[in-house]
């Protein structure tokens, strides 16, 4: 049973009619038609587009949440696999391969269409921006950070719980080659380079050399990830009650306090995450090198330990809120 979408409600508060809508977005007046009436199901690769003329969010367009929850992108593990195939035959120029996945997604997977259509930004993008050639592991691990921000996107932030923010994570599986561009020292103190921004996500790689440390500190209301990508890291952490008792300051304002008691060590691949009101310190007491990779949802930190580069982003991406993705020169060192 068909159900009707609010789009046309919608497109006229707007003052927009079918065929200008249609023009805008580039299909046809009858598709908008059908969309309107709920009887069209090839509408998600076109969401994003939608919903930014529309000036509205995904809740607004699909208030069905069964509905919502199907419309969702989702870039699962198989259409991950499938969107990898489609982009190393895109780079080989084997037109057979990428006419055979597309047609297939076009006519069967209106997920997977709607993955490949992004794919096809990104090259598009850096193709007419970047100086040097894009490459698969840069579209797909791009594609990762995109996924990690829509599904973050379709909860409101005060439902995101801490194990809710773990089991997002587990699907963020970003290449250490990839990763590697986004790692830097500084001989002074820790430097953070960005990654990923978006209003309540931010991505980032921090660079620790030896005996480089923070101090003991809190986010607020945030939420963090943290992945050990190279080195040994040493890491206190605090809870709510004793960060009130001891007076551990917000990060943005650094006290200089640094905690002595029990800490822990983490190695490469380990997980580390820390709740709302938590506080933290993290210190590289070991005679070599620490990188570690920050997800954090909430408010990005805000001192001066962010590193900048003479290199542009090459990727903006508009989709439900205007975000972007910083790619590092591919053959920087």
């Amino acid at each position: 049973m068909n159900r009707e979408k609010p789009i046309a409600k919608i497109r006229e508060k707007m003052g927009l009619t079918q065929a200008e809508l249609s023009q805008m977005i580039g299909v046809s007046e009858n598709t908008i038609a059908n969309w309107e009436k709920g009887s069209a199901s090839k509408w998600i690769r076109h969401l994003s587009r939608l919903c930014k003329i529309l000036n509205c969010s995904l809740e607004d367009l699909e208030p069905d949440k069964q509905l919502q929850e199907r419309s969702r992108p989702d870039l699962t593990p198989n259409i991950l696999d499938t969107v990898k195939s489609y982009c190393v035959a895109l780079f080989k120029n084997d037109k057979k391969t990428v006419t055979k996945i597309s047609s297939f997604a076009t006519l069967h997977d209106n997920q997977l269409r709607y993955w490949l259509d992004q794919a096809d930004q990104i090259i598009d993008q850096c193709q007419c921006d970047a100086k040097e050639q894009v490459d698969c592991e840069i579209v797909i691990n791009t594609l990762i950070l995109q996924n990690l921000s829509i599904q973050l996107n379709y909860v409101l932030p005060n439902q995101i719980t801490l194990d809710k923010f773990c089991e997002l994570l587990k699907t963020v599986t970003l290449s250490h080659d990839f990763l590697s561009k986004y790692i830097f020292f500084n001989d002074q103190h820790f430097s953070r380079k960005l990654i990923l921004q978006t209003r309540y996500l931010s991505v980032y790689v921090i660079g620790w050399e030896p005996s480089h440390e923070s101090w003991m500190h809190h986010h607020g209301n945030s939420l963090d990830a943290i992945l050990v990508l190279e080195g040994e890291m040493t890491h206190w952490l605090l809870s709510p009650e004793e960060c009130k008792s001891k007076n551990i300051p917000f990060e943005a304002y650094p006290s200089g306090q640094k905690f002595s008691g029990k800490a822990e060590k983490f190695t490469v691949g380990d997980w580390v995450f820390i709740d709302r009101h938590y506080a933290h310190q993290i210190a590289n007491s070991s005679a070599k090198r620490l990188a570690t990779l920050h997800v954090r949802f909430g408010a990005p930190p805000d001192d001066d330990k962010w590193e900048t580069t003479e290199d542009q982003p090459v990727i903006i991406w508009h989709q439900m809120e205007q975000y972007q993705v910083i790619l590092q020169n591919v053959n920087r060192v």
